[in-house]
């Protein structure tokens, strides 16, 4: 299907330029071109468009009086185009400009003919959604004491499901007390669920899928907040809020959180949006008492125990106790006993890889992804398998940023 372009510009040579790219990528379709004028203050001076465009790419520069109040106006329309910004140069400074003015790209310099295609198919990727029908569903990865390997399995879990489904997943870290999905991905410290909280009154879809990290493989990630102090500013009227907007936005089939092994007024408040309860146990006998304490608390809060689905992690059945016994004890089955390997686990973390993207022919990979299929019954395969999806960048591309 065509992309349709409105090319919006100050200079010839960069008209000209930008109408080069548009023109190498395959599905692209000139609409319109116009030169801007100098100035575009004023009541008279709209911009100058009149054929409808899928997206507008637009020459951006400071120093055109009244640029940014028509960006605004025309991020405020109905049906309003998506904008992609193009400067010869930017600071950091500007960039965050126009993230606020709501745009949703920016390129500097050279254009990429990979990072354009990117750009657009993260655009069409945000505005389809899920098909008609589907809804976000919730799914907390608890564990029941410190130690257990909560992060490392929510990320193998969000990790081994972005890659067996068509629609897009979301991992959220809300280990408030060790946000570690971040460094066990090694995703650079840029935005965090603080940035979402605090920009909650204009978030929109774009905004929000700009900052969110989206991994090669196609799992989207967004981090904790990244200094102590930071932590106390998350509550759990906040988590609310943004977990009501994003199931309500239907942008991700599925979002997992990683609440750590901590009962509080945040993780509480994740637990009554889940519709799937991971609890993370070992089999041993301070970890096992740990656990029936946080079944009985789930029971006093009349959750329903057939959402709640306990997994073992790192079992050994040279010194474990029995999977059967464990039930017992529980009063709840296990739906799996994943193997014990420090070895495999610390690789995983040190070369920040998911264990089922980095190893994924290992014994431990091959556990987790039969969980997998357990849990998520519906949603292996659905008749396909889709392609790895593009690498994601965000919004802020600083020139040899590392």
């Amino acid at each position: 299907m065509p992309v349709r372009f409105n090319l919006l510009y100050f200079t010839e040579g960069t008209g000209q330029y930008l109408e080069e790219v548009i023109r190498g990528f395959p599905q692209g379709m000139v609409s319109q071109v116009r030169q801007l004028p100098s100035s575009l203050a004023g009541d008279r001076n709209p911009l100058p468009v009149e054929t409808p465009a899928d997206i507008w790419l637009m020459e951006y520069r400071e120093d055109v009086a009244g640029l940014d109040q028509r960006i605004e106006e025309v991020q405020q329309q109905a049906d309003q185009p998506a904008i992609f910004l193009y400067l010869q140069q930017a600071d950091t400074q500007t960039l965050l400009k126009a993230l606020r003015l709501g745009v949703q790209e920016c390129f500097i310099g050279q254009i990429k003919e990979e990072e354009f295609q990117q750009a657009i198919q993260r655009l069409q990727k945000a505005r389809k959604g899920l098909k008609n029908g589907e809804k976000t569903k919730v799914v907390t990865v608890q564990g029941c004491k410190g130690g257990v390997g909560v992060s490392f399995l929510a990320v193998n879990l969000a990790q081994s499901l972005a890659a067996r489904i068509a629609d897009p997943v979301l991992l959220l870290d809300l280990d408030l007390h060790n946000s570690d999905i971040g460094s066990l991905l090694d995703i650079p410290p840029r935005y965090t669920i603080l940035d979402v909280i605090e920009n909650f009154d204009r978030l929109d879809p774009q905004y929000l899928q700009d900052i969110i990290h989206s991994r090669d493989s196609g799992l989207a990630v967004l981090p904790g907040p990244l200094r102590p102090e930071d932590r106390e500013l998350v509550r759990a009227s906040a988590v609310e809020n943004v977990l009501q907007y994003v199931r309500g936005q239907n942008l991700y089939r599925w979002l997992i959180l990683d609440l750590g092994d901590v009962l509080d007024e945040v993780t509480l408040k994740a637990v009554e949006e889940a519709d799937l309860m991971i609890l993370v146990v070992q089999l041993t006998v301070p970890s096992l008492r740990d656990a029936k304490k946080i079944l009985e608390t789930f029971q006093l809060l009349e959750i329903d125990p057939g959402k709640i689905k306990v997994v073992a992690n790192g079992y050994s059945s040279a010194v474990s106790i029995d999977p059967k016994e464990a039930e017992k004890f529980l009063g709840q089955p296990i739906m799996a006993a994943l193997r014990f390997d420090h070895e495999a686990v610390i690789r995983s973390f040190n070369e920040g890889q998911p264990l089922v993207e980095l190893l994924p022919g290992h014994k431990l990979s091959n556990e987790i992804s039969q969980l997998v299929q357990i849990l998520f019954p519906h949603d292996n395969d659905n008749g396909h398998r889709p392609g790895r999806w593009l690498k994601l960048k965000t919004l802020l591309r600083l020139r040899g940023a590392a």
